[in-house]
C-alpha cells in the first residue's frame, strides 16, 4: 500500500537520511581492515622485491671479479686439492674407527673415567680457584674469608661427589678407588688421578697393538696424503698472486661507487657552490683502472706447471686404491672405507677433467646475469665474509629445511591425524574435554622455550641414549652432535601437531552426518564407517591440514636456529638414515642469524632478502594449495 504511513517508532534515523547508519559503519570498518591487510601485504611484496632483486646484478659483478682476478683459475686446482684433503680425512677416519672399534672396551673405560673426573672438576673448579687465588695472594690462612671459602669448597666437593655420572664399564672397585682418589685429592694438585692416567695408557697401548695389523693401510694413507704436496704448494703460491689483484679491483670498485654517489648528490643539490664542491670531490675520487692483464699473464704462465702437478698427482694415487684393504671388521670403519673406495674413481676422473679445464680457461669470457641466478639456485656453498670469495648457493640451506620438515611431518602427521580421528569418532565427551585442550595448549608454548628444551633436555638425552651398546645398530648412533636435524624435526613436529589436529578435526566435522548414518544402516561397524566413509570423504580437508602443517614447519625460525646445529653443508647422504642425525642450517635460520650483522645494501644483505622471497613464495604456494583442497572439500 503506497500511501501507508511509517509508524513513528520505525521512523528513519536522522543519520540514515544523510546516508549513515550503524550497520554501514560496521561494514566500512571491517572493509577498511581487509583493505589495510591487502595494502600491507602488497607493501611487503614490493619491499622484498626492491631489496632482493638488486642482489643478482651485484652478485654478477662479484663473479666477474672472481674471473678477471684469476680466482676462478686457481679454484680449478683448489677444488681437486680440497677433494684430496677430504678423501685423506675419510681414509684416516676409517683407519682410526677400525682401531678404536677393536679397542672399544678400553676406549669406553678411559672415556668414562675422564667423564667422571671432568664432571667433578666442572662443579668444583670455580670455588677451588677462589681458594687458590686468595691463598696465592698472601691471604692469612687463619682469616675468616679463606675459612669461608674452604667451607664452601668442601660443600661443593661433597655435592659433586654425590652426582657423578655412571661408569658401567668400570668395576665397582675401580669406581670406588677413583672417587676416593678424588676425595683425598689436594687442593693444589693439577695432575689427573692415577686411574684416569692408567686407563689412558691402557687405551693407547691397545691402539698401538691393533695398529700393527694395519701397517699397510697406514702406509697407503700416508702415501696418498704426500702425493698432494706439490699441488698444495702451487695453489698456495697462485693464491697470493690472485688475492692481491682482487683487492686492487675491489678498491677501485669502492672508489667508483663513491664517485657515483657524489655525482648523484651533486645533480640533486640546489646550491651551485655545493654542486661544484661535490662534483670536484667526485672527480678527485676517480679511481685508476687497476692493472689486470699483467698479473693474469703471469698466472697463466703457470698453466704447464698446474697440468704437470695434476698429472703427477693422478699417477701417484691411481695404484693406491688397489692397495687399500677390501673391508674392515668394524661397521663404521667399513662404511667409511667403502665410501672412500667409491670416491676414488670419481677423484681420478675429476683430475682428468681438470687438464682441459686448465687449458681452456679464459679470463675474457663474459659473466652473464643467468650465471648469477644459476649459481644462487644450484650452488652447494654458502660462504660469506671470507677472504677468498663469497658464494651464495641455497642448496645446503634448502636441504636442511627439507630434511627437518620431513622428520617433523613423519612424526606429526600420524600423531595429529590419529588424534583428530580418535577425538572426533571414538572419544567420549570426557576424553574430548581433556585431549583437545592439552593439544591446543602446545601451540601456546613459545618456540624459544621449546628451543631451550631441545638444547638442554631432548638433545642431551638423545645423545646419551645413542651411546648405549644395545642401540648401536641404529644408523647414525652414537650421535656426534646433540644439535642436529632429527632433534629440530622432533620439536617442530610437536609445534605442528596442534595445527594438523585442529584442521583435520574440522574436516571430519564437515562430513555430512548422513554419510555415517547410511553406512551404519547398511550394517557397517563404527571402525568401518570411520575408515571407509568418513576419512575418505574428509580426505581433501585432511590433506589441507597436512599442507598447512608443512607451511608451519618450513616457516619456523627460532627452534631451528637454536637446535639444528647451524652447519652450512649438505648432509652426507652416504650415511643413509644417519644423515638425519647430522647438523644442518635452514633458509629461515640463515636470515635470522645473519641479517642483523651484514652491511646495509651489500650483496650479502640483498642475498638474504632473496632467500626471504623464496620462502615467501614457497609458503604462499603451500597455503594456496591447502586453500584449494579446503574449497574442494566444501564443494
Amino acid at each position: 500500500m503506497p500511501n501507508e504511513e511509517i509508524p513513528e517508532n520505525q521512523a528513519a534515523h536522522r543519520f540514515k537520511k544523510r546516508g549513515f547508519s550503524f550497520e554501514s559503519a560496521i561494514r566500512y570498518f571491517f572493509a577498511s581492515n581487509a583493505g589495510l591487510t591487502i595494502v600491507i601485504l602488497t607493501l611487503i611484496i614490493v619491499f622484498l622485491l626492491k631489496e632482493g632483486l638488486g642482489f643478482f646484478p651485484g652478485y654478477r659483478r662479484e663473479l666477474e671479479v672472481y674471473r678477471i682476478a684469476g680466482l676462478e683459475f686457481v679454484d680449478i686446482s683448489r677444488k681437486n686439492l680440497t677433494d684430496h684433503e677430504q678423501l685423506t680425512s675419510v681414509l684416516n677416519r676409517a683407519y682410526y674407527a677400525e682401531i678404536n672399534g677393536k679397542c672399544g672396551r678400553e676406549l669406553l673405560r678411559s672415556q668414562e673415567a675422564n667423564a667422571l673426573f671432568n664432571a667433578y672438576t666442572d662443579q668444583t673448579s670455580s670455588t677451588r680457584d677462589l681458594v687458590l687465588n686468595n691463598t696465592q695472594a698472601g691471604e692469612n690462612k687463619e682469616s675468616k674469608i679463606l675459612a669461608a671459602l674452604g667451607t664452601n669448597f668442601a660443600k661443593q666437593k661433597a655435592k659433586a661427589l654425590k652426582s657423578l655420572p655412571a661408569t658401567p664399564h668400570l668395576s665397582d672397585r675401580e669406581r670406588h678407588d677413583l672417587i676416593e682418589s678424588i676425595r683425598i685429592r689436594s687442593l693444589e694438585s693439577t695432575e689427573d688421578p692415577a686411574l684416569v692416567t692408567a686407563l689412558a695408557e691402557e687405551f693407547s697401548n691397545a691402539q698401538q697393538k691393533q695398529a700393527e695389523s694395519l701397517i699397510g693401510m697406514r702406509a697407503t694413507i700416508d702415501a696418498f696424503d704426500a702425493a698432494g704436496a706439490e699441488l698444495s704448494m702451487l695453489v698456495s703460491e697462485m693464491t697470493e698472486m690472485v688475492t692481491a689483484t682482487k683487492e686492487k679491483i675491489q678498491d677501485a670498485d669502492i672508489l667508483e661507487k663513491d664517485r657515483k654517489t657524489l655525482l648523484a648528490a651533486a645533480s640533486s643539490a640546489k646550491d651551485a657552490v655545493e654542486r661544484e664542491k661535490l662534483t670536484a670531490e667526485a672527480l678527485a675520487s676517480l679511481a685508476d683502472k687497476p692493472d689486470v692483464e699483467g698479473p693474469i699473464k703471469k698466472l697463466l704462465e703457470r698453466r704447464p706447471q698446474c697440468s704437470d702437478a695434476h698429472r703427477a698427482l693422478q699417477k701417484s694415487v691411481e695404484p693406491l686404491a688397489a692397495q687399500l684393504p677390501e673391508s674392515l671388521s668394524q661397521p663404521e670403519a667399513s662404511r667409511l672405507l667403502s665410501a672412500a673406495r667409491q670416491t676414488f674413481p670419481v677423484f681420478i676422473t675429476n683430475l682428468e677433467k681438470t687438464l682441459p679445464a686448465i687449458r681452456d680457461w679464459n679470463d675474457k669470457a663474459p659473466v652473464e646475469l643467468t650465471a648469477a641466478i644459476g649459481s644462487f639456485l644450484t650452488g652447494k656453498d654458502w660462504v660469506t665474509g671470507g677472504e677468498w670469495q663469497d658464494f651464495y648457493g641455497i642448496l645446503p640451506l634448502a636441504a636442511g629445511s627439507l630434511m627437518i620438515s620431513i622428520v617433523a611431518l613423519v612424526l606429526a602427521i600420524p600423531s595429529g591425524i590419529g588424534a583428530a580421528v580418535y577425538v572426533n569418532q571414538f572419544a567420549s565427551n570426557r576424553e574430548q574435554s581433556l585431549i583437545k585442550p592439552v593439544i591446543e595448549f602446545i601451540q601456546a608454548i613459545p618456540s624459544v622455550v621449546l628451543g631451550f628444551i631441545g638444547i638442554l633436555v631432548f638433545g642431551s638425552v638423545l645423545r646419551d641414549l645413542s651411546t648405549w651398546d644395545s642401540l648401536s645398530w641404529i644408523p647414525g648412533f652414537p650421535i656426534e652432535e646433540r644439535l642436529n636435524i632429527f632433534t629440530a624435526g622432533c620439536l617442530l613436529a610437536l609445534m605442528s601437531i596442534p595445527t594438523i589436529f585442529s584442521l583435520a578435526e574440522d574436516a571430519l566435522n564437515n562430513v555430512p552426518s548422513a554419510y555415517a548414518e547410511a553406512s551404519e544402516a547398511l550394517g557397517a561397524s563404527r571402525v568401518q564407517t570411520t575408515f571407509r566413509v568418513i576419512i575418505p570423504a574428509a580426505f581433501s580437508g585432511i590433506l589441507a591440514a597436512v599442507l598447512l602443517g608443512f607451511g608451519r614447519v618450513i616457516g619456523e625460525t627460532m627452534v631451528v636456529l637454536l637446535v639444528a646445529g647451524n652447519r652450512i653443508k649438505i648432509p652426507d647422504f652416504t650415511s643413509g638414515l644417519g644423515s638425519f642425525l647430522q647438523p644442518s642450517h635452514t633458509l629461515t635460520g640463515i636470515i635470522a642469524q645473519e641479517l642483523g650483522e651484514v652491511p646495509l645494501g651489500s650483496v650479502h644483505y640483498r642475498a638474504l632478502f632473496v632467500v626471504g622471497i623464496l620462502l615467501f613464495a614457497v609458503v604462499l604456494t603451500i597455503n594456496a594449495t591447502a586453500h584449494r583442497f579446503v574449497n574442494k572439500m566444501k564443494r
